[in-house]
């Protein structure tokens, strides 16, 4: 049994009460939302975007339930998967008092919004001699009643790794006496296995996080879902703003969730696996890479002899790479986006010189 939600939600968002925007109504005209009867550009009067798009994007959020074989109750639709980050934080975490704990090395938003609230920041590093497992023995004796977040990333960004299943549940039963385990998945698509439905159906304190920009190629639509108990999910959407989603938004994230859309980007998928095998096999004959790290992601993290040199000669041939090396146990590490194949030759014969 695990601890209550109602006791981990912040005191301010139980007593919050929800905004309530203007009602539409079928063929009624709307003099009740401020907007303009006029459009600027015969593009915008097409798209009827003198209006504003529907208060929760409920069109989006079925067609993505549908897509992930989930109940609507359990899925809220946020701009990206980042501000699900956010909003969890500014939902479960007191300023000055909670924390939520991370295991570098790993997504930096998860600091940036907590730095952002006030919130402070454990840090239990990854084994890196155990393949970047997380340190369960440390977990166990880093808990508290403040630890409201615990944030696994599985494929890891920047690592492409993923974290074991065991290792996952583990850490689920560890927190369950105190706070909620984010679960970003993110780049799960690209991996062997997705234990989405599994572990959301085991633990109640458990948010999963997916998203569009990757996998369905719509980064600059910016559509994120968090997956959770109606319960969370309830209190979630209290502090989520109205009208979040623009119509153009809306209408390719509905275009990408078709039948057709959805076969689409399960080729994409191929074949970015293939190409990031094909990268893999050509980074082992190039001297200046040290490491290769397994990478169960779209991208691919190396080692190199030189970052910046690395990185330099990468961009004298119009290429733009990640140096990583700030991030714990990962000096002069690049992680490198898998390409076209047109544009992984290319990257293979300017690196291979150096």
């Amino acid at each position: 049994m695990s601890k209550a939600i109602e006791t981990l939600v912040r005191p301010e968002v139980l007593n919050l009460k929800p905004y309530v925007p203007a009602k539409n109504i079928q063929d009624s005209v709307r003099l009740n939302a401020n907007e303009s009867p006029y459009c600027v550009t015969d593009q915008a009067k097409k798209d009827g975007l003198n209006l504003y798009p529907d208060a929760v994007p409920i069109k989006i959020r079925k067609r993505i339930s549908q897509y992930l074989d989930m109940d609507e109750e359990n899925c809220v639709i946020t701009r990206g998967s980042t501000e699900a980050i956010d909003v969890l934080l500014r939902v479960f975490c007191q300023p000055n008092i909670d924390e939520i704990i991370i295991f570098p090395p790993t997504f930096e938003m998860y600091q940036f919004y907590a730095a952002i609230q006030g919130v402070s920041i454990k840090s239990i590093p990854l084994l890196e001699a155990k393949n970047y497992e997380i340190n369960l023995e440390l977990l166990g004796s880093e808990l508290c009643t403040q630890s409201k977040l615990i944030f696994i990333p599985s494929p890891s960004n920047p690592t492409g790794q993923t974290i074991s299943k065991d290792s996952i549940f583990k850490a689920c039963d560890m927190a369950k006496d105190f706070g909620l385990v984010v679960l970003d998945l993110a780049y799960i698509e690209f991996a062997d296995e997705d234990i989405t439905k599994e572990i959301l159906a085991t633990y109640s304190n458990v948010v999963v996080l997916r998203t569009l920009s990757k996998a369905f190629g719509l980064a600059g639509s910016r559509c994120g879902v968090l997956l959770a108990s109606s319960e969370i999910s309830n209190y979630v959407m209290r502090v989520l703003p109205p009208y979040s989603f623009s119509k153009p938004a809306e209408k390719s994230i509905l275009e990408a969730l078709t039948e057709n859309g959805i076969k689409t980007s399960k080729l994409n998928i191929n074949e970015i696996i293939k190409e990031r095998m094909y990268l893999e096999e050509a980074f082992t004959n190039i001297g200046c890479i040290k490491k290769i790290y397994k990478s169960s992601a779209n991208f691919i993290l190396v080692q190199v002899k030189n970052a910046d040199r690395f990185c330099d000669k990468a961009k004298e041939y119009g290429l733009l790479l990640r140096n990583v090396s700030y991030q714990p146990t990962l000096s002069n590490c690049v992680r490198i986006t898998v390409g076209t194949r047109k544009q992984n030759d290319l990257l293979i014969e300017g690196i291979k010189t150096l």
